[in-house]
């Protein structure tokens, strides 16, 4: 009886529902960034202490405060890198609707991809460690002497340009090859996730490099 009272006229079968992921709550939250503290900063100060020491027992002279410009260096290239990957690409999923496809992308393609996460996490990991990036960046950033707003706005313009150098490329064929392909032809899709991928590693690794960047001039005016 109640199946067909929901196929009479005027009412509507409600379509099933698929299950949603839900975001730990505010109290989980707070508990994970309070371990992820307590954790994060015995472990930071130990590896500082630590490499201070494998430093002078080499033979290898170098101040601290570089000792800890290679660690946060180390940070962002092989923490902050990928999981901001991670982030960029669950983001450009909600954004357009779809789910991130791992799954359209071939065995080739899937090592690729890991070999430009290893070859980006060294990059920054040489960008972002050596004092005189620091200094260099430092240098030229006083030399422009502009205004905070002016600075926010330029940053993000240097973030715009770096995105589309590394991104264009790819993004620029495999559009143009998705748009030749019928909507319903599998390597459509293959193509679109390739190029979301693509999108979504250039931001990620962007953010990273201003940040690591950013953390490198802090340590060179404070340390």
């Amino acid at each position: 009886m109640a199946l067909l009272a929901d196929l009479a006229p005027g009412r509507t079968v409600s379509e099933p529902r698929l299950p949603m992921s839900r975001a730990p709550s505010r109290a989980v939250q707070v508990v994970i960034v309070v371990m992820a503290v307590g954790v994060g900063v015995p472990v930071g100060i130990g590896a500082w202490i630590g490499g201070i020491l494998l430093a002078e027992n080499l033979g290898v002279r170098m101040p601290p405060e570089q000792v800890f410009a290679w660690i946060i260096a180390a940070l962002v290239g092989v923490v902050l890198w990928p999981l901001s990957l991670r982030g960029a690409r669950r983001g450009f999923s909600n954004a357009t609707g779809d789910a991130p496809g791992n799954a359209a992308a071939s065995r080739g393609e899937r090592a690729l991809r890991a070999l430009i996460i290893t070859v980006g996490a060294v990059a920054l990991v040489a960008l972002c460690g050596p004092r005189e990036t620091a200094s260099t960046v430092a240098t030229a950033w006083e030399a422009l002497a502009i205004g905070r707003r002016e600075s926010g706005l330029l940053i993000q313009l240097l973030s715009l340009v770096l995105v589309a150098v590394l991104a264009a490329p790819v993004v620029f064929f495999t559009h143009r090859a998705a748009r030749t392909l019928s909507p319903d032809d599998p390597r459509r899709r293959i193509l679109q996730e390739r190029e979301a991928w693509t999108l979504a590693a250039a931001t990620a690794w962007t953010v990273s490099l201003m940040l690591g960047l950013v953390l490198a001039i802090a340590i060179l005016l404070w340390l």
